[in-house]
């Protein structure tokens, strides 16, 4: 798995031979996922599920852990991460002890307000096509700015997939903002063919850019503007996986005009 230090930005790999020596445990070697490794989760307090999310983040199992909750497997990795804290190991760049999870193989975690720098770079380095899931719509998110940006987006001609739910799936406090954000992306629509608009009865929540990488978990992209709920996802760069979501996108799909 991996972690970040705070401190510095300095990113390392931990595995279970590093956290079996700050434990002071005894490993023996076997299978990634076998009874040994039941054993070492036990050192960490994880069995049962938790222990296979525990031993496949410290053997680097990314596969292993597609479809488990995605919480779950946060709350674990910050569990081990804080045995790195508790037991005073150092940065090797730094010299400081501040560390935090950052994801697994191929997959990093993205967390609260992290999640709209994610939707501006999304929509700032896309070069080819972009898809923007969200369970809602608002026009606390389709602002002046973020109509700015998604336009000289499509300036660079990249196709840009928006997929949100309709009108019958937003409560009555919410349809005044989604009736302006809808009337204005449907302005920007008349100009650029390739802002396509579709909405669907969804809770889908992620992004697909140029398909070099997704990211899907909690957070409504087209709605939420303040981030203060606990929101994480996960930044995924392994290509099945990116297809896979970009095909859910897209299933059962009704572009609206």
């Amino acid at each position: 798995m991996d972690v970040k230090c705070l401190e510095c930005g300095e990113k390392t790999i931990v595995g279970s031979d590093l956290i079996k020596n700050l434990l002071g445990g005894t490993l023996v070697t076997g299978a990634a996922l076998g009874w040994v490794s039941y054993a070492f989760a036990g050192l960490l307090g994880f069995y049962g599920g938790a222990a296979v999310i525990a031993t496949a983040l410290l053997a680097g199992g990314g596969l292993v852990l597609t479809g488990k909750d995605l919480g779950v497997v946060v709350k674990i990795g910050n569990k081990i991460t804080d045995i790195l804290n508790r037991r005073r190991y150092a940065c090797l760049s730094c010299g400081k002890v501040n560390w935090s999870f950052l994801g697994y193989q191929k997959v990093e975690i993205v967390r609260g307000a992290e999640h709209k720098r994610e939707l501006m770079d999304a929509i700032t380095n896309s070069r080819k096509e972009l898809f923007i899931a969200s369970g809602f719509l608002s026009s606390n998110v389709v602002t002046t700015s973020f109509l700015t940006s998604l336009e000289e987006c499509l300036k660079k001609d990249v196709s840009v997939k928006l997929i949100f739910s309709d009108s019958n799936s937003h409560s009555d406090w919410m349809f005044v903002g989604y009736t302006q954000a809808l009337k204005e992306l449907r302005a920007l629509n008349l100009r650029y063919p390739n802002l396509q608009l579709i909405q669907k009865n969804t809770h889908q929540k992620g992004l697909v850019v140029d398909q070099k990488y997704a990211v899907v978990g909690s957070f409504n992209f087209l709605s939420n503007q303040k981030a203060l709920r606990d929101e994480t996802s996960a930044k995924v760069f392994e290509e099945d996986g990116i297809y896979e979501l970009r095909k859910e996108f897209l299933a059962v799909c009704e572009p609206t005009g």
